[in-house]
């Protein structure tokens, strides 16, 4: 049998890695093992942000009232097993090992291809059902009506946010984005939004009334109330629930936590959960990669924000977090993103900026980057990330700011080497530390 490294690296090679949305492949592909994504009932979450976070608080609360709750989200930060787990337990590499040579062969003998993503959408699916899962919290990976994840039985289906971001695949402006992630929404199974642009949710709302399915949004049917950089107070469609903890940092996550209440609450006759569950969920969740402060002197900030919407929430966060001080900023990018309004909005909160290249064939050249900056910011191109990585900490003084993001394959590439410079040699699921 291959070993785990190998086997890593042809489900990272299937198709050489392209997209292709479409569903057929997938559902022949689930046929051969009975459907297993039939056996469980799931909360599907679409958006351009702040999906896997919302996902991440489902999953946690649900585990803490009791139910043997799934997690399927992507893309990983530091390792592969992320992005599968039931209750706090990931996926393990043999587990991996396992059923990925008991797929590939079922494929071959049944002359299926399917690209990376769907092939391990059905690895999630098959470990779902062989855990005897309650129920899965499902994150879209690409859009919705085509992604590989639509062929599950929702309880609710959640569109935490629309912006532009993938426009080649989901179409260049927010109504067609919306229509894509709208394809979530299933005959009579309850829709969750965020807040959205009011033509995005006249059109949902559309979609969702069409399948009789009721549709329900923050800031119309459900709110919360900020109280401080912690605390916020949900009011929903019957739940009040007052000075709420959430341990993921940024006020735009209170947001993504009313929307997973409001998920909850839609689906509570299915999913019945307590004050007690909901306030230990949301007090322990953890969620890598957003907003996380690893360390206090020098101030370590990493977030995965990779779009013009995400980048935008993260400066409003920084601006909030640091008043006037600056920042001194590590940044990676993929060529085929915003990255000019990107860098553009970053630099409106950095002192100095170091560019570097993630270890990815779709990355930016940091010398077309370093374009995107104005011709007074200090920056410096260091094309290895640990190196640059290295670089900013030996700048930074202990009261100083460091703030990583741009992609969350440079996060990847560095957090590690972060944590261990921080004195956390292992990822951590705890609370991250305090600012």
């Amino acid at each position: 049998m291959r070993s785990y490294s190998e086997t890593l690296n042809t489900i990272f090679n299937l198709r050489g890695g392209e997209i292709d949305l479409r569903l057929q492949r997938v559902e022949q592909a689930l046929a051969l093992f009975d459907h297993p994504e039939r056996r469980y009932r799931a909360f599907h979450i679409a958006g351009t942000n702040g999906k896997g976070s919302t996902a991440a608080m489902l999953q946690r609360i649900l585990s803490a009232e009791g139910y043997r709750a799934a997690l399927y989200t992507s893309p990983h930060v530091v390792s592969f097993t992320e992005r599968i787990r039931i209750g706090e337990q990931e996926i393990s590499p043999a587990e991996v090992v396992e059923i990925a040579a008991l797929i590939e062969d079922r494929l071959q003998r049944a002359g299926i291809s399917l690209t990376f993503f769907e092939f391990v959408t059905v690895m999630a699916f098959v470990y779902f059902a062989w855990g005897g899962v309650d129920v899965a919290v499902v994150e879209v990976g690409l859009g919705g009506r085509l992604d590989a994840t639509n062929l599950v039985l929702p309880q609710v289906s959640v569109i935490t946010t629309i912006a532009k971001d993938h426009e080649a695949y989901l179409g260049s402006d927010t109504l067609s984005i919306a229509r894509e992630k709208g394809g979530i929404i299933k005959e009579r199974v309850p829709l969750v939004g965020g807040t959205l642009p009011p033509e995005v949710e006249e059109l949902l709302r559309g979609i969702a009334q069409a399948k009789s399915a009721a549709p329900f949004f923050l800031g119309k049917d459900f709110s919360l109330e900020v109280k401080d950089t912690e605390r916020f107070d949900y009011r929903g469609l019957k739940w009040n629930l007052a000075d709420l903890s959430l341990a993921l940092r940024g006020r735009y996550q209170r947001a993504n936590a009313a929307v997973a209440l409001a998920a909850l609450e839609v689906a509570r006759e299915a999913f019945p959960v307590g004050e007690a569950a909901i306030r230990e969920g949301l007090r322990t969740v953890f969620w890598p990669g957003r907003f996380e402060v690893i360390s206090a002197e020098p101030r370590l900030i990493l977030d995965g924000a990779h779009n013009g919407e995400g980048v935008n929430a993260l400066v409003r966060e920084i601006r909030h977090f640091q008043k006037d001080k600056k920042v001194r900023l590590l940044f990676a990018a993929m060529a085929d993103k915003d990255w000019p309004h990107m860098l553009g909005e970053l630099s409106t909160v950095a002192a100095e900026v170091v560019l570097t290249r993630a270890p990815m064939a779709r990355s930016a050249d940091p010398n077309e980057l370093a374009s995107a900056l104005a011709p007074q910011m200090p920056f410096r191109i260091i094309e290895s990330p640990l190196e640059a990585a290295r670089f900013l900490l030996q700048r930074a003084g202990p009261d100083d700011t460091v703030l990583v993001a741009g992609s969350l394959y440079l996060l990847g590439e560095v957090r590690p080497w972060l944590l261990a410079q921080a004195g956390l040699e292992r990822v951590t699921k705890t609370k991250p530390v305090e600012a």
